[in-house]
């Protein structure tokens, strides 16, 4: 079964989506820094696409709020 809108607003909160005639945006709801090496827009040919990018936009944020956090405890 294809994946849905709400299912991946379900998954990944925190982002709007929207269907762009061809493709999918997603944006943050709360833009991070231009310097915190994230992205507040990702992009998908489908929804599918779409949740493949948004997951790796979610490591790459939980590993850099690890690296922050281990940081700090030095």
């Amino acid at each position: 079964m294809p994946l849905t809108v709400q299912q991946l607003l379900r998954r990944f909160p925190g982002w709007q989506i929207i269907d762009m005639s061809g493709g999918w945006v997603a944006m943050r709801i709360n833009f991070m820094p231009i310097a915190s090496g994230l992205s507040n827009v990702r992009c998908g040919e489908s929804l599918e696409e779409l949740a493949g990018n948004l997951h790796a936009e979610t490591r790459l944020q939980k590993a850099r709020a690890s690296a922050v956090g281990t940081s700090m405890a030095s």
